[in-house]
């Protein structure tokens, strides 16, 4: 009824069954108004039999093109995940370039992680959509018929809203996980919008059911838009990124100067005599490395099909401890100060003042506060006594028991505990102080009363205690050094710096990686354990150089140093950073060798070299594609064995052995830095695609259903289940949601700009210039007759397609305001209790169902429905839309402020679980090794102790 104006029934452009009116190509059989349908549609590779397939049964046919689809849709998936190992390796490139001013060398990407992300990482999740449309404009000589417009949308409402819901539960219980980088999510989302309302105004608006070129360039043109928008946001020209949700809190995202004005705070507000390791553990940054999109996005298409698995990263508690830790004051500690909710006056209540501190080992002491609220006219009292978290007491604290006493009128009572220190380095422990049996002592009728008093929120206070002995920093002697071949092997000595201290046995490992020198070839690989006993200061790794003395050119190669052990940092101000320290060496040929080489011969033989390697990586390549799970190592970084092969690997693997094989034959990422495998694979994606399309109308036509309800389902579906897996496991895996819901959005505006900006415009640019033909006049009779005689425009019909534009931008901004619901309510787009949690995917599964009914129902009724039909459709779908959206939004709404005491219950019982000890050392160790720190010398005076020294 409303929507009624924008598309008269008894008006359309054209007939509702193409074939009427001197089809090229018939869509459906001509027979169709006989009892046995048969479909007789051809399209571009199938059917492979030709006409005489239609004399098949209609339920064999129907089977067939069924599981022909989805053996297709593992095809595309296949071959997508390589594409994405092209699209990793392009976009992991790296440069060592001088710093004018350090005069330092540093490795630095190529690539920026947003623009990757919306540009490379966006087609090659949406690749076979986007050549689905561009396939099919070449293929109907650049009319628009097929699949392509509805599988853009169709599966841009399957991305917002069952993938969305998918992550949404799929994070555990009690977790959360939200958005980090708000300005470039707000402009992915704002374009996912746009985006689709463009469509709309070129559709119906502004040259309603024709494209013009201007039209289909501009709609190109806002992909380029896109990128520098979401670059600026990245950069924060667009306002400021949240890093943290601690003004002081710093991750291993941060840019320098943020460190730095991080730095500059804690030192104000705490003192100024802090070291800069004491700086960085009150600043307690995770720096967990960030997963990219086609990482995910591979990992998924391997577990689905057999391949060979990628390894991921644990899950630790750095988020918590980020989150938890408390800063230490001018001299020994400093609470944090946590947000309470506001107690009734007229009850009596007793807690910690903060349920956090952080001590250092040396201070000796601490004083923890025990405040009073509420009624205040009487005495009241609380026992307390400490329990041991991962430190223990007697050896890192000293044990205390007793009562707390308040007097009437005394809010605030001061407990101080002794913490040992000694001289060995540890990693950070805690322990726990509790309050139990608060009382009230009240005097009626000259006897003594006791009534229970309450205990606050923060009846638990957890106690850190940061170790001070510091084993000291690890750093290349040189950074970047030059040697030249001789004519035997030799071993080339690079030396290894510690500074900042020398206490307890530390180690490091090392390995060494290629760049322009061939290993093998040029040098012998190495890696393995450098090891530091307590006061050595020096150590070498000895690499082998080979004698290259045919070479001309400069070649180099790294050595890297990572994973330190033992409580030593690496140095985060040489190249690498804080993660890793990089030295870069430079084999480069010496005046005598040039004189006994020819320049020419010593490339040709470079370069063949080079070519070997990469035969012996191709046949790599067909070994994967053989063996199940591309038959992985037994052993694995961990120091555990990989797991065995299920059966549904071996039979996903037999299933998909053709796939493997066919594109095993693409040339590995390793061939020019992967632009080969780039465009051979993305040639493959849009030969499978060409099957997918015709597959999928072959069985949209044998089912009688119409292409468009075909592409949002059928093909939607299909081609959006990796990237299902994958959100799933960025969801999960990532601290954040950037991985999940960002990329959907992006992924979706690109889908609109290259999918179906490129296509549009060359056949609208197309039919402008080349004019009508007898087709064009065939198929668009009402049209030629409003234009010139030789004049020709590009048709895109708004009949269906805009409708479900315009339903699915309803839907789409319905959904991105329940995420901001969910954001502001429940702490995050992701995760969060379990009923709201289930609520809101079941909120979305509804959207993307009743999505597809009402778009199924306008492609089929629409023509024959009646007035009452129309009117009692469409004002179901809004008032049940209406209702789903109010329901989620109050039910939301009612979980506020129940999330973070939940998550710090939850939070307080895990502590005290059996096992936790083992656990938080395990993840403080990892932190340590993880965060950005600098470190101060400890030098042992006779006589003395241990004297700090800070430099």
């Amino acid at each position: 009824f409303w929507l009624k104006p924008f598309w008269p029934r008894h008006t359309e452009l054209l007939p509702i069954t193409r074939c009427l009116v001197a089809p090229r190509r018939p869509a459906v059989g001509l027979r169709a108004s006989m009892p046995d349908f048969v479909c007789t549609y051809e399209g571009l590779v199938l059917p492979l039999t030709g006409k005489s397939e239609q004399d098949w049964p209609n339920g064999l046919r129907i089977v067939l093109y069924m599981l022909g689809l989805f053996w297709c849709f593992m095809g595309v998936g296949l071959v997508s995940d390589v594409f994405m190992s092209a699209i990793e390796k392009v976009t992991s490139k790296k440069l060592h370039l001088k710093n004018k001013e350090t005069g330092r060398y540093y490795t630095y990407e190529v690539w920026n992680p947003t623009i990757a992300n919306l540009s490379l990482m966006a087609l090659g999740s949406s690749a076979p959509e986007i050549l689905l449309n561009v396939i099919d404009i070449f293929a109907k000589e650049f009319f628009l018929e097929g699949l392509g417009p509805s599988t853009i949308v169709g599966s841009a409402a399957f991305n917002l809203l069952m993938i969305i819901a998918v992550c949404i539960v799929a994070i555990p219980n009690g977790e959360i996980r939200r958005i980090k980088e708000m300005p470039v999510y707000v402009v992915t989302a704002s374009c996912s919008i746009f985006a689709y309302v463009w469509l709309l105004i070129i559709l119906m608006a502004s040259s309603p059911n024709v494209v013009e070129p201007w039209e289909g360039i501009f709609t190109f043109l806002f992909f380029p838009i896109l990128l520098v928008t979401a670059f600026a946001a990245d950069k924060g020209y667009l306002g400021s990124v949240d890093r943290s949700e601690n003004d002081i809190c710093i991750c291993a995202e941060s840019t320098k100067e943020e460190f730095a004005d991080a730095a500059l705070q804690v030192r104000n507000q705490h003192g100024q005599h802090l070291t800069d390791a004491q700086v960085a553990r009150i600043m307690m940054a995770t720096s967990s490395k960030k997963r990219s999109r086609a990482h995910y996005r591979i990992a998924a298409i391997r577990n689905m099909f057999g391949g060979k698995r990628l390894k991921t990263v644990r899950k630790t508690l750095t988020a918590k401890l980020s989150k938890n830790f408390s800063f230490l004051g001018n001299k020994r500690v400093m609470p944090v100060d946590d947000d309470d909710d506001d107690k009734d006056a007229a009850t009596s209540w007793i807690q910690f003042m903060t349920a956090q501190y952080a001590v250092l080992e040396s201070a000796g002491t601490i004083e923890v506060k025990v405040v009073r609220g509420g009624d205040l006219s009487q005495p009241a009292r609380a026992r307390y006594c400490t329990k041991d978290g991962t430190a223990t007491a007697g050896s890192d604290y000293r044990p205390l028991q007793g009562w707390v006493e308040f007097q009437p009128e005394e809010t605030e009572v001061s407990l101080t505990l002794s913490i040992i220190d000694d001289n060995a380095y540890e990693d950070d422990e805690d322990f726990f102080i509790v309050l139990s049996d608060a009382e009230v002592m009240k005097i009626a009728d000259g006897k003594d009363q006791v009534s229970k008093c309450d205990l606050g929120v923060n009846k638990q206070a957890r106690i850190v205690i940061i170790d001070d002995d510091e084993p000291g920093v690890l750093s290349f002697e040189k950074e970047h050094m030059i040697t030249h071949p001789q004519s035997i092997d030799y071993q080339l000595p690079i030396k290894v710096l510690r500074r900042n201290g020398s206490c307890n046995e530390v180690s490091v490992q090392y390995t060494t990686e290629s760049a322009s020198a061939v290993a093998g070839h040029c040098f012998e690989p190495a890696s393995g354990k450098l090891t530091f006993q307590p006061q050595q200061i020096e150590a070498v790794i000895y690499v082998t150089i080979k004698a290259v003395a045919r070479y001309d050119l400069q070649d180099k190669f790294r050595v890297v140093v990572s994973d330190p052990e033992g409580g030593v940092k690496l140095d985060k101000s040489t190249d690498g950073g804080d993660e890793k320290n990089i030295a870069t060496i430079t084999i480069a040929a010496d005046d005598v060798s040039k004189q006994k080489v020819d320049t020419l011969h010593s490339l040709l033989l470079a370069k063949w070299e080079k070519s070997k390697i990469g035969h012996e990586s191709w046949i790599g390549q067909l070994k994967a594609a053989v063996l199940v799970n591309g038959g992985e190592d037994d052993d694995d970084d961990d120091g555990g064995g990989s797991e065995a092969p299920s059966i549904a690997d071996y039979i996903t693997h037999c299933l998909a052995l053709p796939w493997k094989l066919l594109f095993a034959l693409i040339p590995p990422p390793d061939y020019c830095d992967g632009w080969v495998c780039f465009f051979c694979a993305l040639a493959m994606i849009g030969v499978v695609t060409m099957i997918i399309g015709d597959m999928a109308s072959l069985l949209g036509c044998v089912l009688q259903i119409p292409d468009d309800i075909t592409a949002i389902t059928f093909v939607a579906l299909g081609t959006s289940l990796p990237d299902t897996f994958a959100s799933k496991a960025a969801a999960t895996m990532d601290p954040y949601a950037d991985a999940s819901v960002g990329n959907v959005t992006g992924s979706n505006s690109v889908n609109v700009f290259l999918g179906l900006g490129v296509p549009w415009t060359i056949a609208a640019i197309y039919w402008q210039v080349n004019g009508r033909t007898a087709d064009w006049v065939r198929l668009y009779p009402d049209m030629a007759r409003k234009l010139r005689m030789d004049q020709a425009v590009f048709v895109v019909e708004s009949k269906n397609l805009g409708f479900s534009v315009l339903t699915f931008c309803v839907v789409c901004c319905v959904a991105l305001v329940l995420l901001h619901l969910r954001r502001r309510w429940l702490g995050g787009e992701l995760g969060g209790p379990v009923k709201p949690k289930i609520m809101t995917a079941l909120v979305f599964v509804g959207f993307w169902g009743g999505w597809v009914a009402i778009v199924s129902w306008r492609v089929t009724r629409w023509m024959v429905a009646s007035d009452t039909e129309l009117m009692g459709v469409q004002g179901c779908s809004v008032m049940l839309l209406s209702i789903a959206t109010v329901f989620a939004m109050f039910y939301m709404r009612s979980f506020r402020g129940v999330v973070a005491e939940g998550a710090d219950d939850c939070e307080g019982e895990a502590a005290t679980a059996d096992g936790q000890a083992n656990t938080d050392k395990a993840s403080l160790a990892e932190l340590h090794n993880d965060v950005s720190m600098a470190s101060s010398s400890c030098i042992e005076q006779p006589g003395s102790g241990l004297v700090e020294v800070s430099l």
